[in-house]
């Protein structure tokens, strides 16, 4: 049986990423990008269906009879209606882990310009240049903090916060993990208030639930010392936005990083864009996942999940027919 596969939406990829073939007899359609009121026409004859970000939910698939796998070239699932899917014989997979080592290396570059200010002082010396700066022999415009002996406390125990924590040990810095109210027990595990205290790097390496929404608020920024950083490249939610732009306009935290918000995509109308202009503030559209490696990666074991899939299938047929 030859598959129709349907790519939803390529233009989710890097032009350096090669976009290989599954390992089965099929035909390939794809599409720079799959709107919701597309998502039937598009699918209409498929019995695979790739996507990189394109939501398939039940009121789309129970008009696709066809459909018997979704490949998503994701970590979760969230985008899909799993259940339907289990009640309806299409199976879903996706990419978990894919991103561990480039989403923990781009929270430790934020919190290596928090501290050493790398870009901030390029960006003084391009004022220098054009004569908006003054010319001087020794510059002192912005901390510079070593890493070594700080302590890192991590929010989060799945593969990037492990990646992050063993990158920030080559560092010398000392790394503690939130407990999740008293579940996680350990000798590098403390209770959330005992960290927020003590930590110099609060990173957010977390999924969004209903426990961890606004799980940052005023009260626990109001623990932290004045000069503590945060770095989030988890989820948005996780951290209240309002009560951290008042933190850092208040000078009650020593630098702010974020990859993620909790309104994505970044728009400009965002209130954390008041902040933009700082130097103690770094934010990213969401790119720490897609490095050209891991990019590369994560393309590969989608496409792979269709052949194993088409594997599967034909010889659970073939057991069938014995």
């Amino acid at each position: 049986m030859s598959e129709h596969i349907v790519f939803l939406d390529d233009d989710g990829l890097a032009p350096s990423t090669t976009l290989k073939r599954p390992d089965c007899e099929h035909t390939w359609q794809q599409f720079s990008y799959t709107h919701p009121d597309q998502v039937l026409e598009h699918l209409k004859d498929a019995t695979v269906a790739l996507t990189c970000s394109v939501p398939l939910r039940e009121e789309h698939l129970r008009q696709l009879p066809k459909l018997r796998m979704i490949s998503l070239a994701l970590t979760g699932r969230d985008i899909v209606d799993v259940e339907y899917c289990e009640a309806h014989g299409i199976e879903v997979s996706s990419v978990p882990g894919y991103a561990a080592n480039t989403v923990a290396e781009h929270s430790l570059a934020m919190i290596l310009e928090l501290f050493r200010r790398p870009a901030a002082f390029t960006r003084l010396m391009r004022q220098v240049h054009a004569g908006e700066k003054p010319h001087q022999n020794i510059y002192f415009n912005h901390r510079i903090r070593d890493v070594r002996d700080k302590q890192l406390a991590i929010i989060g125990s799945g593969p990037i916060a492990m990646r992050l924590a063993h990158l920030a040990r080559a560092f010398g810095m000392q790394v503690l993990f939130e407990d999740r109210g008293g579940k996680r027990p350990g000798p590098d595990c403390r209770p959330m208030a005992e960290l927020l205290k003590t930590c110099d790097v609060l990173s957010i390496n977390c999924p969004l639930t209903p426990e961890t929404y606004n799980l940052i608020d005023s009260p626990q920024l109001a623990l932290m010392k004045q000069d503590a950083v945060i770095v989030n490249t988890g989820r948005g939610g996780v951290i209240n936005e309002n009560a951290l732009i008042e933190a850092l306009q208040n000078g009650r935290l020593g630098g702010v990083a974020l990859d993620v918000v909790e309104v994505e995509p970044l728009h400009p109308s965002n209130p954390l864009f008041q902040l933009i202009e700082r130097d103690d503030f770094l934010l990213n559209p969401h790119i720490a996942w897609s490095s050209e490696d891991a990019m590369q990666q994560l393309m590969d074991s989608a496409v792979d999940n269709i052949s194993d899939f088409v594997a599967r299938q034909a010889n659970a047929k073939r057991i069938r027919s014995a």
